[in-house]
């Protein structure tokens, strides 16, 4: 794992997506961990690095896309752990809600995600444990979260991030709700430039460091 603030490290093993752990409170947690294809890397990266973060406590997922949580059910398994998604992406992977694009028929048929068992379902704002915030962040998926652990906001594919830390628009394809991806673009601009934010990690950006923290 590489450090990237106190307590914040990014899986290096990892299959799909940029992956993330944050440690604190004697809980820690796993910040999605990607795809099946690289389950055993992954658990072997997470057990190797226990006496640095603990064990993990918690699988956090941004949202239900396969590159993302595909592998969070096997970990679920594998570590006792709990995960937590959007009650709006649980209800897509149950079958309750259809995906508005042929993108997305399409890739749940090629790469299905099994919703993992006894899952925690978010709505609205809170916390996963002490100083793991949650805020909605829906445009990419119905039930999409971004997670801020004290400076570092883990934004998923809600946006793409520049290397000064600003963002934009995600690749239109990808989008569930244009509309509401928008104004979710909005909701994390205003937050970095609260100056709260000092660092922001993305799917598929290069993590990078805000310009007013630099």
């Amino acid at each position: 794992m590489r450090l990237i603030a106190q307590d914040c490290y990014q899986l290096e093993h990892q299959k799909g997506s940029h992956g993330f752990v944050v440690a604190g409170a004697g809980r820690a947690a796993v910040i999605d961990p990607g795809m099946s294809s690289g389950r055993d890397a992954v658990l072997a990266e997470l057990r190797a690095n226990e006496a640095t973060t603990g064990r993990i406590t918690d699988i956090v997922l941004t949202h239900y896309d396969a590159d993302h949580a595909q592998v969070a059910h096997e970990l679920q398994a594998a570590l006792g752990a709990t995960v937590w998604i959007g009650a709006a992406d649980a209800d897509v992977l149950r079958g309750r809600i259809a995906p508005k694009t042929l993108f997305r028929k399409v890739l749940g048929k090629v790469a299905p995600v099994t919703l993992p068992s006894g899952a925690r379902e978010l709505s609205g704002s809170g916390e996963v444990f002490s100083g793991l915030h949650y805020l909605p962040t829906p445009g990419h998926t119905p039930g999409h979260y971004a997670y801020q652990w004290r400076g570092v906001l883990f934004t998923g594919d809600a946006v793409r991030v520049a290397s000064d830390g600003t963002v934009r628009d995600f690749f239109a394809p990808f989008i569930n709700d244009g509309a509401v991806a928008a104004r979710t673009v909005q909701l994390l601009a205003e937050r970095i430039r609260t100056g709260s934010v000092e660092w922001v990690c993305s799917g598929h950006s290069a993590t990078a460091r805000t310009a007013a923290s630099a």
